[in-house]
């Protein structure tokens, strides 16, 4: 995998604990094979790399002390099986030389299972794609080619959100465990990782913010922190770059739950002038700035001026308590799903309370205005319409 090339370069901290972990195992099929490497996943330099023989009965051994969880692969002609070891552990592995790495068993190392469960449900992805391919090259020429080639997408865009709510399931699951970093960072083929830079951000950041704090001396923690840093860098970069855009532009729609539970949607509040602000019940800072708003959303709704309040939170009692007790009297919508709303990422906000005025036809002309200021801008905007 290529995460793992990344990692060149980064020394292994420290062995006042190092302990032996024992590597063995048995390839059937492997009477042309003479030699089996034990690569060090992150290790650039050649004390990274062991070889063994594999004896008349295909059997192998390897022996290497580490301090800490270390990520090796096992290769045999140029196919290979991923490992993660922890000090002390005897892994065996079993397997036909000329079938890896679809079909091997592995014992004495959890993390290591975990790996390979992984792998042969991605297998079983790349395979399904595979054969669509197959399928869909059978049908060129014929009539139905368009309608087939839909049907076919469907398919493989449903085997592949299987995929990924496995590997979600899987790292909610073992949070403890550094296979989730394998689990992050797998492909489908050599250009397609399974998580997407900016949409899955999320699960890289929780994985850092799990990891980092226990494995502070592990490469692959500190390789996947540096990733997380630059993806983190790139994507409010990206959120600023759609904020801009967005001005002058329709605002994207909204269409979301009121605490009464009808859908209301933004665009229903065409021909008023409009402020989306988002907030939560949990921040102080946007709680004293619903009174400001309050006072500014009296001053000019019967002008014609409305609010369209997109909530953070995750609880609705809290989210619906708060708008009782600050007597929010304009429209409150929320899909409690916090930072990780899809809402959110349109809109590009990064801090609340955040805000954009839209005119009356629904297109955004200006952004985080304070109550203050909204108050100024309303009073310009209703004397221009006069």
């Amino acid at each position: 995998m290529k995460f793992f090339l990344i990692l060149v370069g980064f020394l292994l901290f420290g062995c006042s604990s190092e302990k032996n972990v024992r590597i063995t195992g048995s390839l059937s099929g492997g009477s042309d094979i003479e030699m089996i490497f034990l690569h060090e996943l992150g290790v650039g330099s050649a004390l990274g790399r062991d070889t063994a023989r594999l004896d008349a009965s295909g059997n192998f051994a390897f022996t290497r002390k580490i301090s800490q969880p270390t990520f090796f692969s096992l290769i045999v002609n140029d196919r290979a099986i991923t490992i993660l070891a922890n000090p002390g552990e005897r892994i065996e592995i079993v397997g036909d030389a000329q079938q890896l790495p679809l079909t091997y068993t592995v014992a004495g190392s959890e993390d290591s299972q975990n790996i390979r469960r992984l792998k042969q449900r991605l297998e079983r992805t790349v395979s399904l794609r595979d054969s669509l391919i197959g399928v869909l090259h059978s049908f060129e020429g014929n009539r139905n080619f368009v309608n087939i080639q839909r049907q076919i997408n469907m398919a493989y865009t449903n085997e592949l959100d299987s995929l990924r709510a496995y590997n979600i399931r899987f790292m909610e699951e073992n949070s403890h465990s550094l296979v989730v970093i394998y689990a992050l960072y797998q492909q489908l083929d050599e250009n397609s990782f399974l998580f997407d830079r900016e949409d899955d951000l999320r699960y890289f950041l929780r994985a850092d913010s799990l990891f980092y704090r226990r494995f502070p001396r592990v490469p692959y923690v500190n390789t996947l922190r540096a990733d997380v840093i630059q993806r983190n860098e790139q994507f409010h970069a990206l959120r600023l770059n759609r904020m801009m855009y967005l001005l002058g532009e329709e605002a994207p729609e909204i269409a979301m739950p009121a605490p009464d539970g009808s859908i209301i949607s933004l665009s229903s509040t065409r021909g008023k002038f409009v402020l989306v602000d988002f907030w939560a019940s949990w921040s102080a800072e946007c709680r004293a700035e619903n009174v400001n708003l309050l006072e500014v959303y009296n001053k000019y709704r019967d002008s014609g001026f409305e609010i369209f309040q997109f909530s953070l939170d995750q609880s609705r009692t809290a989210w619906e308590r708060a708008i009782i007790e600050d007597e929010l009297p304009w429209i409150n919508v929320s899909d409690f799903l916090n930072w990780d709303s899809e809402v959110v990422a349109i809109y590009g906000v990064e801090t609340i309370p955040a805000n954009f005025l839209l005119d009356r036809e629904g297109n955004i002309m200006t952004k985080n205005l304070t109550a203050e200021v909204l108050d100024q801008r309303l009073s310009e905007l209703f004397f221009a319409s006069l």
